[in-house]
């Protein structure tokens, strides 16, 4: 704790949370300018565990690259293994080695960590008071008089009462939402109603030395992994922590789930429902337990032009499927650093609001944000206990996580708010086709579910690692002007996931594998069309015959029919009939033999057509208020979507 002797009257950053968002940027504006006189004020004493201990990409290249904690990070907290996926039965009583597979086979090449967070936030108040950045842990702050550029902050410490004043408060204080709070800056208007519970155990089981060999080779390192396991309406996280205990929660869509464990009691019992998960928790005992009954809130703003703003949880919160929390204090204490160290080496009058252009921009990265993390959730959510849709619909949301949002954080183009503006449209785009294959994933579930196919792929062992999507670009990430072979990625990637939940959708085997479906169905075919489904495979089985008979009369001086029912997906042979009446048997074999190379060739999405100018004209006539729009589609607009 530190002595009140040292609390000045005056500072130019008061931060009002000490857990790692305001910490880290308390450190981030410190490293910019070492004479920054800044105040942090934690209500409590010693740091305890706390949820957010996943982080992705975008979140390690914060800490390694924005804070310089590289040696810090690999040598006191986990490296991630990326995330994994385990499908089971609906009863979940598959063993673990039994079960289909999503994830990585060894640790990816950007970093990501599992971070201790009673460790971490403990590292950084001292790393911070070295720095020369006054950290007061026990502050109980007790009110915040905001008034631009000379806010009046109240704390007391221990039975002393303090106040000081500052050019800048920021809200830290998590979900108690000290001043965020207070101005009413939260709202639950189109947001998941998701519960969550959790705790820590000792004891769990090292998952790397269950089954056998063969199964064990499979993926270096899973425990590394943020682990999931799913059921309807649920999932469930195994996230491994550096001092040797494992954080185990449940987060649960309280419109599907009745009944979110609320004791530890319950929770316990809950997680040794599903055999796989219970092998790893023989013998293991709880440490400590929480739960929340509600997780998600929005924010309509993080900063403010009266020169104050929030980071974290203070400012918004979502949902910790793709461990993109961290992310989320990254950008902002970027957009808020930017924004208080332009205004603090200005000769601005501290009295007058800030400009409104940065403040507002920011204020519209936040926003954009929320709603291209919700709509990947608003995907995911339906179908995380069907291994067929759920793993190739986690690799898409990797590779596009890749190549949109994380990308971006390493070329700065966050920072950039010119750039930002320029690219609105593109989120839009992006936004609305999300919502498109939001529509095409939940009818798909509904028929595999009707026609008893939904757990088909569960138990047949499989193991995806969905590096497939990203290899062209994962070590490219982070160069500047490849914007053009960005977008062009990006369409691709979602046609092709597309592609493969309709031709799940239809019970049509490969069907995204075939080029000759790429080449026939086509995204602005999808554009137009973007409800596909069985009463429309009729006309596209004529195109594809049509197109493959084309094919093959540039290449045999024969007038050329093609054949293409259903069945041809299932046997890989196609009808080929040659109108000519005199041709050898020879050359009829022939013919037919090149027909079904030519039904079975595949092709990777990065061969599919070129479709950037198509994109970009559907983006520019989306609504301009688009990003303001739902994200979850309700039953009315799946009706006429």
């Amino acid at each position: 704790m530190q002595v009140a002797c040292c609390i000045d009257d005056n500072y130019q950053v008061v931060i009002v949370g000490g857990g790692w968002a305001g910490l880290t940027l308390a450190r981030q504006l410190r490293r910019t300018d070492s004479e920054l006189k800044i105040l942090v004020l934690e209500a409590n004493t010693e740091f305890s565990a706390k949820v957010g201990e996943a982080t992705v990409e975008l979140t390690g290249h914060y800490f390694v690259k924005r804070l310089g904690l590289v040696n810090y990070m690999y040598r006191n907290h986990l490296p991630k293994n990326g995330l994994r996926f385990f499908y089971d039965t609906p009863d979940h009583n598959l063993p673990l080695t039994q079960m289909s597979e999503h994830g990585t086979t060894a640790i990816p090449p950007h970093p990501a960590f599992q971070i201790d967070r009673a460790i971490l936030e403990r590292d950084l108040v001292k790393m911070n008071l070295d720095d020369g950045i006054q950290v007061v842990m026990g502050a109980k702050v007790t009110n915040v008089d905001l008034k631009n550029g000379d806010h009046k902050i109240e704390f007391t410490l221990g039975s002393e009462k303090y106040s000081v004043h500052s050019r800048w408060v920021i809200d830290a204080s998590g979900r108690r939402r000290l001043i965020t709070g207070k101005a009413n800056w939260h709202n639950s208007n189109d947001i998941p109603k998701h519960a969550s519970a959790w705790g820590r155990f000792d004891g769990v089981l090292d998952i790397d030395s269950m089954g056998d060999e063969s199964w064990r080779s499979k993926a270096f390192g899973r425990f590394l992994s943020t682990i999931h396991f799913s059921g309807d309406g649920y999932w469930i996280w195994v996230i491994p922590l550096s001092g040797g205990s494992t954080s185990i929660g449940v987060v649960a869509d309280r419109e599907r789930v009745k009944s979110v464990p609320r004791k530890a009691q319950d929770f316990i019992q809950f997680l040794n429902q599903h055999r796989g998960l219970s092998q790893l928790l023989n013998g293991a005992s709880l440490v400590d337990f929480e739960s929340w009954p509600q997780l998600a809130y929005r924010a309509n703003q993080f900063i403010s032009e009266e020169r104050w703003g929030a980071t974290g949880f203070a400012a918004f919160f979502l949902d910790p499927l793709f461990s993109g929390g961290g992310d989320v204090i990254a950008v902002l204490n970027d957009l808020l650093h930017d924004i208080i160290i332009d205004d603090i080496h200005s000769d601005k009058d501290i009295g007058q609001p800030l400009p409104s252009d940065p403040v507002e921009t920011s204020n519209k990265v936040a926003h954009g944000i929320y709603q291209l993390l919700y709509a990947h959730i608003c995907n995911t959510y339906p179908i995380l206990d069907c291994a067929e849709l759920c793993s190739p619909v986690i690799a898409y949301n990797t590779a596009a996580y890749f190549i949109e949002p994380a990308w971006d954080y390493m070329a700065g183009n966050y920072r950039d708010l010119t750039y930002w503006k320029n690219k609105d449209h593109l989120r839009k785009g992006y936004l609305a086709i999300e919502k498109i294959l939001q529509k095409q994933l939940l009818e798909t579930v509904k028929i595999l579910k009707k026609e008893d196919r939904y757990f088909r792929e569960n138990d047949t062992g499989f193991f995806d690692s969905g590096a497939d999507l990203y290899k062209y670009f994962v070590f490219s990430m982070g160069e500047k002007n490849r914007d053009g072979w960005r977008i062009d990625l990006r369409t691709k990637l979602w046609s092709y996931t597309f592609l493969y939940v309709t031709g799940v959708k239809l019970n049509l085997k490969d069907f995204s594998y075939r080029r000759i479906v790429q080449e026939n169905l086509t995204f602005i075919d999808i554009l137009n069309k973007p409800c596909y489904s069985l009463d429309d495979l009729p006309e596209l089985l004529i195109k594809l015959s049509q197109s493959l008979a084309d094919k093959l009369m540039e290449k045999f001086d024969y007038s050329i029919a093609v054949e293409i029912t259903t069945e041809s997906f299932a046997t890989d042979d196609i009808a080929v009939q040659v109108l000519d009446k005199n041709i050898e048997q020879d050359e009829l074999n022939k013919i037919q033999k090149f027909a079904n190379r030519l039904w079975v060739d595949k092709s990777e999405y990065i061969e599919m057509p070129f479709v950037v100018p198509i994109f970009l004209k559907f983006c520019r006539g989306l609504d301009e208020d688009y990003m303001m729009q739902a994200v979850k589609l309700v039953e009315e607009e799946l009706e006429t979507a």
